[in-house]
């Protein structure tokens, strides 16, 4: 029996101006088998293929190894590849999401990108932050209970920290977090939690809580400490070698944005900012106080992305040097209705941030799949809903992103996590903003209806799977809250609020991903799936990380052989319990997982 390996890591890939070197493992008991091996290539789109040969095993390799080189796509934004070999008397190949008997379809072939997401993201672990609830640092910036009226009808309502927010306040309740309360809270995200980026949701000047409608885009909001208390944030930040990401709401304005209020009256050029801006204007999803931009108008390009003084380079330059953009709703702006010509925006947007700084960072959101921005010319990654909240939500709480009931086997779950990361160039996929929750879902362990073991879980995998962690802040300590805006519940700074068990186990992973290059840097191998279990393994050339996640309340044994690995006469050995696994002279070796439990084991 043999097993095909490949991964677009330095251990199987090396790249140059002009091309890629590639290397193939055969593992298994027989790797002579393989008498013969392609790499496909389709340049112009008509295939080639191009032999490989072998070479001699590395010490530390098993299995044989085959060596080509391919030169780079001249068209595509990144250079597919597909192994093609001769085994006995038939043909196998291997793709992304594994082996086929057949040619496998292009959009799962390996991919390389040729500008890549910047190096630094994918070392990060990241904490989301809803300013208004994270920490109050300045009382002077608090406005009393009725201070004004939102949208002229709803007046502000002031709250107490300990208070839950309200469904019928929603945008026009405020419990007065402030960036000065960020800026208090780094000793606790840093040395505490281990946090090394963090991602704010928008603090641009508007009269909402959650502040998707900017009144103003040159302006942070004076609720939460004006310009000078985000500089004071990205002074503190850069001092401790912490990386800071800004929310961006070019889809949209509110209604009381100057530009709109200039539009409504006939004023010149603004009447053209928006769509149908003296009729029925088009609005996000049909709400009224959000007026959709039409790109079509170059002032609007300009004002948004393209200008010398856009909003996009502004908060990239000193004194903000903020680290990179999050758009909103990124895959939703274009030109009229429908989102016409929306890739050449979204590629327009990626030079100009990277005309700014090559190392800024891209994030695009979406709630389903992103593909098609992900593909090396548009958006550096996603907040990963797709590729990992969403199949994470159905195995472990059996619901999916309408709240749906809706269960996934462990086939199922190790089946859509393959495939939604196959469909990307690796060092994308490397770079996926992997979260459990955020500020427009209910937490998880609220739909885990407080089974803090199977949050656990999350955060183990979370920090153990391919891409980019972030925390949704108060999840580590147990914060719970349903739909929006329960989930924005103030975080309880009384100690005596936390959930310490969950607090100790979100450090222990954390520091497991931070201290493990094969948590950060390797490829993904799947080893073993069953209807409650998944086992993959997470590989550089050097380092292995085996990871078991059982879902049932029973003890779990999984046999494996080593001949299976491409790391050879290895120790595994448990993170918790820094036990070796037992490995007979076949081979043979068998995980332990107990019930409700996501274990790890390391090479020594």
């Amino acid at each position: 029996m043999i097993r095909l390996y490949h991964q677009p890591i330095p251990s199987h890939l090396t790249a140059t101006a002009a091309g890629l070197t590639l290397r193939l493992q055969v593992l298994g008991t027989h790797p002579e088998a393989v008498t013969a091996a392609w790499i496909r290539i389709d340049p112009d789109n008509e295939e080639k293929r191009v032999p490989m040969t072998p070479l001699p095993v590395q010490a530390g390799q098993t299995g044989a190894v085959w060596q080509g080189d391919i030169p780079l796509d001249a068209i595509r934004p990144h250079t597919p590849y597909v192994f093609k070999v001769a085994v006995d008397e038939g043909r196998r190949w291997l793709a992304a999401d594994g082996e086929h008997g057949r040619q496998p379809p292009r959009e799962v072939a390996f991919k390389w990108a040729h500008q890549p997401p910047p190096d630094w993201v994918a070392e990060q672990i990241f904490y989301q932050i809803f300013p208004d609830r994270f920490r109050n640092g300045d009382p002077s910036l608090n406005e009393p209970d009725g201070a004004y009226r939102y949208l002229g009808q709803r007046a502000m309502r002031s709250r107490q920290w300990h208070e839950a927010p309200r469904q019928e306040d929603g945008p026009n309740e405020f419990f007065h977090g402030d960036l000065p309360g960020v800026t208090e809270g780094l000793d606790y995200l840093q040395n505490t939690l281990g946090i090394t980026a963090i991602y704010l949701n928008p603090v641009f000047h508007s009269d909402s809580s959650h502040k998707y409608d900017t009144l103003d885009y040159y302006q942070v909001d004076p609720r939460l400490g004006g310009n000078e208390a985000l500089v004071s944030l990205r002074h503190e930040t850069r001092e401790r070698g912490m990386r800071l990401l800004l929310d961006g709401v070019l889809n949209h304005t509110s209604v009381e944005h100057d530009w709109f209020q200039r539009a409504r009256a006939g004023e010149r050029p603004y009447c053209d900012y928006y769509l149908d801006a003296d009729g029925d204007y088009a609005s996000w999803k049909g709400h009224k106080s959000l007026p959709v931009l039409d790109f079509s108008n170059p002032d609007v390009v300009d004002h948004c992305y393209a200008g010398d003084h856009s909003v996009l380079r502004h908060w990239l330059r000193p004194p903000y040097s903020a680290d990179g953009w999050r758009l909103d709703v990124i895959h939703m702006l274009g030109e009229g209705p429908g989102a016409r010509n929306n890739a050449r925006h979204v590629q327009a947007m990626r030079r100009v941030i990277k005309q700014e700084d090559p190392e800024a960072y891209l994030l695009g959101e979406h709630f389903f799949e992103a593909t098609a921005w992900l593909q090396g010319d548009q958006e550096d990654a996603a907040m990963n809903y797709y590729g990992f909240m969403h199949p994470l939500w159905m195995f472990l709480a059996g619901r999916d992103l309408n709240r749906d009931p809706a269960r996934l086997s462990g086939h199922e779950l190790a089946s859509w996590m393959r495939e939604a990361r196959a469909k990307l160039p690796f060092q994308i996929a490397r770079c996926q903003f992997n979260l459990l929750d955020s500020h427009d879902t209910p937490r998880l362990l609220t739909l885990l209806e407080g089974n803090w073991r199977r949050l656990v879980m999350a955060v183990r995998l979370q920090m153990a799977y391919l891409g980019v962690p972030c925390l949704y802040y108060g999840d580590e300590i147990g914060l719970q809250g349903g739909e929006d805006p329960d989930c924005r519940r103030p975080f309880p700074w009384h100690e005596s609020h936390w959930h310490h068990d969950l607090l100790e186990a979100s450090q222990q992973a954390i520091a497991w991903r931070k201290a493990l290059p094969a948590l950060r840097e390797g490829g993904v191998l799947d080893l073993d799936t069953g209807e409650d279990h998944w086992v993959f393994a997470r590989f550089t050339g050097e380092q292995g990380v085996l990871v078991a996640v059982n879902r049932s309340n029973e003890p779990l044994t999984i046999p494996l052989s080593s001949a299976q690995l491409p790391l050879a006469g290895r120790t595994w050995r448990g993170l918790e319990t820094g036990q070796c696994l037992e490995t007979d002279s076949d081979g043979a070796m068998v995980l332990s997982v107990a019930p409700e439990t996501t274990r790890l084991w390391r090479t020594d």
